[in-house]
C-alpha cells in the first residue's frame, strides 16, 4: 500500500504522462507505472540527482556534464547483479518524461508496444518482450501497479 507521500507525488506526474500519451501515444498508466518501480516513487538517488525517473540510460559517447554514474541492478543469465552505467541527466521532470516518451514510440525495439497503445497490459508485455526491463517480472509488476494506482 502506497503512503499519502507517494500518493502526492504520483499525482504530481499525472499531468506529465497524460501530456507524454497526447504528444507520443504512450498510455499514461504504464507511464505511471514505470515511473513507481523505475524511480521508487520518485525518491531514487537516480531521479533526484540527475531527474531521470525512468532509468534512461546514456550512450557511451556522451558530454559527461549530460549524464551521470550509478549503480544499477541487472538481471544477467536470471541472476540479479549490480552494475555501474551512465544515465541521462534531464534539467526538469518534464525533460524526463518528454525523454521516455519519445523514446519509446521512436525506437524501433519498441515499435510492437506502440501497436498497442490502446491496451495498456498488452503495451507493458510489449516492453518486457523487448527487453526495456531486464527484470522477468517487469510486466507483471507494471500491471500490478496500473491496478493498485
Amino acid at each position: 500500500m502506497a503512503s499519502a507521500e507517494q500518493l502526492a507525488a504520483l499525482k504530481a506526474v499525472v499531468a506529465a504522462a497524460q501530456g507524454a500519451r497526447r504528444k507520443y501515444g504512450v498510455p499514461a498508466s504504464v507511464t505511471l507505472a514505470q515511473w513507481i518501480f523505475e524511480s521508487s516513487w520518485g525518491t531514487s538517488k537516480l531521479s533526484i540527482a540527475a531527474k531521470n525517473f525512468f532509468g534512461i540510460k546514456a550512450r557511451q559517447a556522451a558530454i559527461p556534464a549530460s549524464y551521470v554514474e550509478f549503480p544499477t541492478t541487472e538481471y544477467e543469465n536470471g541472476e540479479r547483479v549490480v552494475v555501474e552505467a551512465l544515465f541521462e541527466k534531464y534539467p526538469d521532470e518534464a525533460a524526463s518524461f518528454e525523454a521516455h516518451a519519445r523514446l519509446l514510440a521512436n525506437a524501433g525495439r519498441y515499435h510492437f508496444a506502440m501497436l498497442h497503445t490502446a491496451s495498456p497490459n498488452d503495451f507493458a508485455a510489449c516492453l518486457q518482450t523487448a527487453g526495456y526491463s531486464t527484470n522477468p517480472h517487469y510486466a507483471a509488476e507494471l500491471e500490478e501497479a496500473m491496478r493498485d494506482y
